[in-house]
């Protein structure tokens, strides 16, 4: 039977009436949605969360961001001062950015309180070995010491002077140094003058014991004292003139004796039979019973001593307890060239152990006068206008404060005139870590604008804030000056530390950082500047905290340490030979950095694996890129 292949009309008409119903439902549903928006937004939303309609501020419903929501913030993980509001590339070493960890993005407008607070994981300040002390109240000790010389005392020396010509028939002191006592004899005088003088003395004293009238009597007592007073301005003593009485005729010689226990310092160029004239200096004698001590204080010190202060003296070549002494002369005037003030000490010389010319140390004894905060010196940040402190406020948060300074005393305290109160707690160990965190949170800060939560367009995209920007920007500025040698010395013990940490080698001992902090105190004491000053002061503290450490706690540890090298040899420059092939990696899982000798990557901060991840940055000293990832 054939098919029909013709549609019957109803057949048509029943299918299109099935597609156009459909099509009205839902033109009548966009219709009726459209006209009562407004009133399903009042029954859904309730009135606190909508926006006003003529607020042209108002987010759109698309945006999906509520409005008080935190712009995200980019940095680099080799540089953190590098901020930008978007993501890209670091403009110094090229790598990718990285969002900012939310603990370092500070909330909008924060308040005065919270705004100068530091918050540190406690994990983090552990790693960063940051011992905090009490603030305490007390009198400062303090001990003044100088370096001082032995010196003769001017007023204990005495003159031998000859009033009368003649010759020397025998010299006894005739050895410069020698000692000599009281009466014993110096030398015997053969003078003509002085034997007529005798002689007219004895002549006088035997008139005087022969019996006159009271006329010749008198005439005879008045000879006899003038020919005695002759012989003591002769220079005589009363003894000589009283034996000299009961001769007949005066001796041949006169033999002149010592008037002091002594020391001959001086001898004039006399022997036996030496012709000697009036007014000629034959001898010079010193008395050192009592000796001075010569100690030059520094102009700040001056202030603390006082004219019959005692003082206790410290001889290097005497090695038992220290003299003590008493101040009896402050000289008015300082010395131009060292701007010290000559102090002098006189000291009981009994035994004859001290002697002119010994070196001395002075050591004066001057506490502060009234009770006052102190705290080690280590705790406070000098700026070289303002001193800082980092005052604890508990679980991880640290506030700068601003202080002032005054004296310094024994053990390395410090008085705190204000900026503190006795009970608070400083940091006395870390503190320039804590510092470079204050320092990156304010600059985050000052990113944003005050007024909005996304940056200002004014401002630049890139912000420095390091306070260590030579380890992250070879280009940058610094005054900080040091020997290369001694930088070398640093840069050796760290590679002596960084090599064995990037081999592949199982059970790798923990490393000694004794000969690496030798050779920062060495830099310390011979860089110059602010900038090395805080620079080795933060590679210092780094490297303490590895001290006694296990092996894995190290490798984290190291990453400070690492970071303040770079800065260091970046803003104090090596040796050429020192920094030959010489290179700064990076890893991003552990988002620290490291130098090598070698472009082939020796991760120091993993244990056996991953000993090749991160890459080559720049050579020291280069800006450029001279690798790529690894």
């Amino acid at each position: 039977m054939p098919t029909d292949t013709t549609t019957h009309p109803r057949a048509r008409d029943s299918r299109a009436l099935s597609w156009i119903i459909p099509l009205a439902l839902a033109a009548g549903g966009i219709y009726v949605g459209m006209r009562w928006h407004a009133s399903f937004e009042r029954w859904l939303v309730p009135a606190s969360s909508r926006l006003a309609p003529t607020d042209p501020n108002a987010p759109s419903v698309s945006q999906g961001t509520p409005a008080d929501a935190k712009k995200e913030l980019w940095t680099c993980g080799m540089h953190p001062q590098v901020i930008q509001d978007h993501p890209g590339d670091c403009p110094i070493c090229h790598m990718k950015l990285t969002p900012l960890a939310p603990a370092n993005a500070p909330s909008h407008q924060p308040t005065s309180a919270s705004a100068s607070i530091v918050t540190i994981d406690p994990a983090i300040v552990q790693n960063m070995g940051v011992r905090t002390v009490p603030v305490a109240s007390g009198v400062l000790s303090r001990h003044l010491r100088a370096t001082a010389t032995v010196v003769e005392p001017e007023s204990a020396r005495t003159d031998i002077n000859l009033r009368v010509s003649g010759w020397i028939k025998t010299l006894h002191a005739d050895t410069d140094g020698m000692t000599v006592r009281k009466g014993d004899p110096l030398f015997e005088l053969s003078s003509p003058d002085l034997s007529l003088a005798i002689e007219e003395f004895i002549a006088a004293r035997h008139t005087l014991d022969t019996p006159a009238p009271s006329d010749a009597a008198s005439a005879a007592t008045s000879l006899a004292a003038a020919a005695e007073s002759r012989l003591k301005t002769l220079g005589l003593t009363p003894e000589q003139i009283e034996h000299f009485a009961t001769l007949e005729h005066a001796p041949l010689t006169v033999t002149f004796v010592a008037p002091i226990n002594a020391v001959v310092i001086e001898k004039a160029s006399v022997y036996n039979g030496s012709s000697v004239t009036a007014g000629q200096l034959v001898l010079r004698l010193a008395d050192r019973s009592t000796m001075w001590v010569d100690a030059r204080v520094p102009q700040g010190s001056l202030r603390h001593i006082k004219q019959g202060q005692h003082a206790a003296i410290r001889v290097d070549a005497l090695r038992h307890e220290p003299l003590e002494g008493v101040v009896v002369f402050i000289h008015p005037n300082l010395d131009g060239m060292t701007r010290t003030a000559l102090v002098r000490v006189a000291v009981p010389n009994t035994d004859g152990q001290l002697r002119a010319g010994m070196f001395a140390t002075a050591e004066f004894d001057a506490p502060s006068a009234a009770p006052a905060p102190i705290v080690p010196r280590e705790a406070i940040i000098d700026t070289g206008d303002t001193q800082l402190v980092f005052v604890s406020a508990g679980k991880g948060r640290f506030e700068p404060r601003r202080v002032t300074t005054g004296d310094s005393g024994d053990a390395g305290m410090v008085q705190i005139l204000s900026g503190i109160t006795p009970g608070e707690s400083v940091v006395a160990s870390g503190q320039f870590l804590i510092d470079s965190e204050s320092r990156l949170r304010e600059a985050i800060a000052k990113f944003l604008s005050p007024d909005s939560t996304t940056p200002s367009p004014s401002k630049s995209p890139v912000v420095s804030v390091s306070p260590q920007p030579a380890a992250t920007s070879p280009a940058a500025k610094h005054d900080a000056k040091a020997p290369p040698e001694l930088v070398d010395r640093v840069l050796a013990e760290y590679l002596a530390i960084s090599e064995p940490f990037g081999k592949e080698e199982p059970n790798t001992p923990a490393a000694s950082v004794d000969a690496l902090l030798d050779a920062i105190d060495a830099l310390r004491s011979a860089a110059a500047g602010n900038d090395a000053a805080r620079l080795i002061a933060s590679a210092r503290d780094a490297t303490i905290a590895m001290q006694s450490q296990p092996i894995d706690k190290q490798r984290d540890l190291f990453k400070p340490v690492s970071a303040a090298i770079i800065t260091i040899v970046d803003a104090m420059p090596p040796s050429n030979p020192a920094v030959a092939d010489l290179y700064v990696a990076n890893c991003p899982m552990a988002k620290a950095d490291w130098l090598q000798r070698s472009e082939s990557l020796s991760n120091p901060y993993y244990a056996e694996d991953m000993k090749e991840c991160g890459s080559i940055v720049r050579r020291v000293g280069d800006n450029r890129n001279p690798g790529g990832t690894r």
